[in-house]
């Protein structure tokens, strides 16, 4: 639906225009003066021109247009070119109109042709944003460097002709910002921001960035403050979108909204969010958002599983392969190794009897190989770590094998993941890997006196790192009990 917001003086002739054009009038809405809250994609007439008006909620490229003067033909190449059918916007302008000039670059940047110098030329004379726009999402030969992008965003919000404008080439900075990993940067140029932004629609693109930008940066142990933070930006940005009809940007924010609230231990108000989302998918008709959701479903009822309540367990598997049938290895390899990675999780946790024991175990290996075919070790050092870790970690509980010791492949596989988790960069991950390795050497088998006292050296020398790598009291209270055990073991070995 589009609408059309005009004064008397126009509104006569624009409604001529559009009646004129064989059921156009069911698509578009006239209103004049300020009335009704407008819906859908809007336009703007007054005093002879057609004013630009900046779509936030990403149902349109993020091209800023010019004032363009009024004319029918000019409205009708903007009525279709906003209803999706730039062939028939087109037939309303010719190629000497500037209008023509911007409707191709956004024809061009849509269905992925390439932008041609000569348009670069012209948006170098009439854009910084629409440029940063064509640069950072069209096919352009030469291509840029990121900080020469960087550039081009930071001359677009410095020249800016209002702060509308300035904030929403902020917005798709941000954006850059954030798919660059700078998500402190991100955070700060919103703040540096966010008072210019008066209407609504802006305060919530802002608040939606900032939760982003808030969210990438949240890692282990939780802070509370944080997530409160961010679940009160997202509950926020969620009211927004559905009051305003927008049910495909709210179900984004709310699988956002859902993971926090997991990491909150707040698992009803998780689930409610989750499943909102996923009717919402359902409705548009979304699959690949809908998997997404899915996919955070499984996340959920995972964690909430390991969280005292073991009978979701078993939903949370089928809810995992569920997401499988979206997330296939060719077309989604990182997905469909992160999927595989949380079901050998769960198929090493999930309580069986023992003559299921094997078959389990035997899962639990394929997915975590399926894993580790994507996360290597020289491509994904960090990923590559934790999935080294939590089968590690597996094959500590595995049945004993007839091919090979499992113990002694937990054990390589918990130095693999050391090598990655040093003390510099990873000192948490590495405290919680050197911890469960400890937990291994209890269980290995000593050939002789000098073997066991080399072990115990070693166990000794890493249980007293743990103490320069955290504060945390879990661990540290952990690293204690190990030198309590050590302790009684040097006296038997003495």
């Amino acid at each position: 639906m589009i609408s059309i917001l005009t004064t008397t003086n126009h509104f006569l002739q624009i409604k001529s225009c559009i009646n004129a054009i064989e059921r156009l009038n069911e698509l578009v809405v006239i209103t004049k003066g300020e009335g009704n809250k407008p819906s859908g994609k809007i336009i703007k007439v007054e005093n002879g021109s057609i004013l630009p008006i900046i779509d936030w909620n990403n149902t349109e490229p993020p091209y800023l247009f010019p004032i363009i003067p009024f004319s029918e033909n000019n409205l009708l190449a903007l009525i279709f070119y906003k209803l999706g059918n730039p062939q028939k916007a087109f037939e309303y302008v010719s190629e000497e109109n500037e209008l023509y000039q911007h409707l191709l670059v956004i024809a061009n940047l849509q269905y992925g042709y390439a932008i041609t110098n000569e348009q670069i030329q012209f948006l170098e004379k009439t854009s910084n944003h629409n440029l940063a726009i064509v640069y950072n999402f069209g096919i352009v030969n030469p291509v840029i460097g990121n900080n020469m992008l960087q550039n081009i965003y930071e001359e677009a919000i410095k020249k800016g002709k209002t702060n509308t404008e300035k904030l929403f080439s902020v917005k798709h900075y941000v954006n850059l910002l954030l798919d660059s990993g700078l998500h402190k940067d991100a955070e700060k140029l919103i703040k540096s921001v966010k008072n210019m932004a008066v209407s609504d629609e802006e305060k919530n693109a802002l608040n939606h960035l900032l939760a982003s930008s808030l969210m990438a940066q949240v890692s282990l142990p939780y802070n509370a403050e944080k997530l409160n933070e961010i679940t009160e930006l997202q509950i926020g940005c969620i009211q927004f979108y559905e009051e305003n009809e927008h049910k495909i940007n709210a179900g984004l924010v709310l699988i956002d909204a859902c993971e926090i609230t997991s990491f909150q231990n707040d698992f009803v108000k998780s689930k409610d969010f989750i499943n909102k989302a996923i009717l919402y998918f359902k409705e548009e008709d979304i699959p690949e958002f809908l998997g997404e959701a899915t996919l955070q479903k499984a996340t959920l009822l995972y964690t909430w599983s390991k969280n005292g309540s073991p009978q979701y367990y078993k939903p949370a598997i089928n809810t995992f392969q569920n997401a499988l049938k979206v997330f296939k290895r060719d077309t989604h390899p990182q997905k469909f190794a992160d999927i595989h990675h949380n079901l050998a999780l769960i198929y090493s946790e999930i309580m069986v009897s023992d003559q299921e024991k094997a078959i389990w175990t035997a899962f639990c290996a394929s997915s975590f190989k399926e894993a580790l075919q994507f996360y290597t070790k020289e491509e994904f050092p960090y990923p590559f770590a934790m999935v080294s870790h939590n089968y590690a970690t597996a094959l500590m509980g595995f049945p004993e094998a007839k091919l090979h010791n499992n113990l002694d492949k937990a054990f390589k596989m918990f130095e693999d993941a050391l090598q990655i988790r040093t003390a510099k960069d990873y000192p948490f991950e590495r405290a919680l890997t050197l911890l469960n390795q400890l937990e291994l050497y209890w269980l290995v088998h000593n050939e002789d006196t000098s073997d066991e006292n080399k072990k115990y050296q070693e166990m000794l020398t890493k249980t007293n790192e743990i103490f320069t790598l955290v504060d945390d009291k879990a661990l540290l209270k952990k690293a204690k009990e190990q030198l309590e055990q050590l302790k009684n073991l040097k006296t038997i070995i003495n």
